[in-house]
């Protein structure tokens, strides 16, 4: 049986004579098939969306994990680092805290948005602003708050950012975690979540050349911090021990969120040493930020300290790194509001 003759572009159809109807009528089923075809192309955008978890807007153009300079952003490692998207009763946990993942209407630009539009958007919107986090609403989705939160994002977002710094104390200040366990060596601890994504990165860190990693400082009771600053007070002095010790209640140690690495070098040289450089520069992808950089005294009261993760998770840790931020004093704002932590 022969195919049928296409019908002729409506250039072709001669004043006067009828092609499949009138020219009008022609014109209208040619737009309604555009119409089809674009409806089914965003619907296969929204399908990868879905897929991917990975769903944002920049400056109202689909950004699929390009930077601006053109550098693809390595999102698909964070896929190591954290659980499977939640189940569907915990879904607005991926939106954010407490928000109607249906919820259409954003209270400005910046506020996150549903990353999963129905039919109805797609149908009405632009294909590019439909799929990818509806841009016409005026919000975004910025790409590390699309990552699905673990469970200490979910349900401990307070302590898990909680700032503690030389003037501000950990809240309360005898607090001890209750999900405490013992770091690989069993000398140390943390809590649960950091030993999971530590041990992940230690195991990251082996398959790409540095197996020698190892904890050598995690979970410090207020008790416990106080004779640290006092051993180092007593051997340098208390102006000198401010630079390099926390006083007793302000030290991240206290969250069990903080662990000291070292490797084939300890302390100061971990920084220079192959395993600290690698450690600086993948550790974001395990939830972990090197809380004290180099020449940052001015900005955290701390000297240098390469070897001093602390673990923020995985969505504020790749946040700070899309943004190129080096400090968690100026990014724990942007990310407890995200979580919705006041």
């Amino acid at each position: 049986m022969s195919a049928p003759a296409p019908a002729p572009h409506a250039e072709d159809v001669q004043p006067g004579r009828r092609a499949h109807g009138s020219l009008p009528a022609l014109l209208r089923r040619r737009q309604q098939v555009v119409l089809r075809r674009r409806r089914a192309a965003a619907l296969g955008l929204v399908a990868v969306v879905a897929v991917s978890g990975f769903a944002v807007t920049r400056g109202g153009m689909p950004f699929s994990g390009a930077d601006p300079s053109g550098g693809q952003v390595e999102a698909q490692a964070a896929a190591v680092a954290v659980p499977p998207p939640p189940p569907a009763d915990r879904q607005g946990a991926t939106v954010a805290a407490g928000q109607d993942p249906d919820a259409l209407t954003p209270t400005g630009p910046g506020e996150p948005c549903r990353a999963e539009p129905g039919g109805a958007e797609i149908a009405s919107g632009p294909v590019g602003g439909a799929a990818f986090g509806a841009s016409a609403l005026g919000c975004t989705i910025p790409a590390w708050q699309a990552l699905p939160p673990t469970p200490l994002e979910a349900t401990d977002a307070r302590m898990l950012l909680a700032q503690v710094t030389r003037e501000q104390a950990v809240d309360p200040v005898d607090y001890v975690p209750e999900d405490l366990v013992p770091l690989r060596g069993g000398v140390y601890q943390a809590r649960a979540e950091v030993g999971e994504q530590l041990d992940a990165l230690f195991a990251a860190a082996a398959e790409a050349g540095h197996p020698s990693l190892t904890v050598t400082s995690g979970f410090r009771s207020h008790e416990t911090q106080a004779g640290t600053f006092a051993d180092w007070a007593g051997r340098l002095g208390e102006e000198r021990a401010d630079l390099l010790s926390a006083r007793p209640g302000h030290s991240e140690h206290q969250l069990g969120l903080a662990v000291d690495l070292g490797g084939t070098c300890n302390y100061q040289c971990f920084g220079a040493s192959p395993e600290g450089q690698w450690v600086a520069a993948n550790a974001h992808r395990w939830g972990f930020i090197v809380r004290y950089p180099q020449d940052g005294q001015a900005v955290t009261g701390y000297a240098w300290e390469p070897w001093h993760l602390r673990y923020v998770g995985p969505r504020a840790a790749w946040g700070m790194h899309l943004a190129g931020e080096a400090y968690w004093e100026h990014f724990q704002p942007v990310a407890a509001r995200a979580a919705g932590v006041h």
